[in-house]
């Protein structure tokens, strides 16, 4: 009883999965089949690259944001003193931090658009988002 249960869930997943599986009718499918060792391998050298970019990018943003939420806490973001004090206490941290959420974030970036568009700028470097 449980075989023809699963038995027919497969069939019916498997008919269900076909209905919303994309076509590939068009005259780009060599071209897309031709292509994929190229943008995969693009994806990983953008992914490499990507990695200690990101590390760089996120870890000053994370540092300046630090300190100047510390310099906030001790009552004035934009003062001389306060920033002193926050890029002491607080810039290490935020560098730390946004060094690690960068690895993540340059390596994503690096195999997304490393694939999408292989060996060009974008694949390469940052926009602002």
């Amino acid at each position: 009883m449980r075989n023809k249960l699963a038995s027919s869930l497969m069939l019916a997943l498997a008919l269900v999965g076909t209905l919303v599986a994309p076509s590939f009718a068009d005259d780009d499918t060599f071209k897309s089949v031709v292509m994929i060792p190229w943008k995969v391998a693009g994806s990983a050298v953008s992914t490499v690259i990507g990695c200690p970019e990101g590390a760089v990018k996120d870890g000053t943003r994370g540092a300046i944001k630090a300190s100047k939420w510390v310099a906030g806490k001790l009552g004035n973001e934009d003062g001389t003193y306060q920033l002193w004090f926050g890029s002491i206490l607080g810039g290490p941290a935020g560098a730390l931090g946004g060094a690690a959420y960068g690895c993540f974030d340059g390596t994503w970036h690096g195999m997304k658009t490393g694939y999408e568009k292989p060996f060009t700028k974008d694949s390469f470097t940052f926009k602002d988002e």
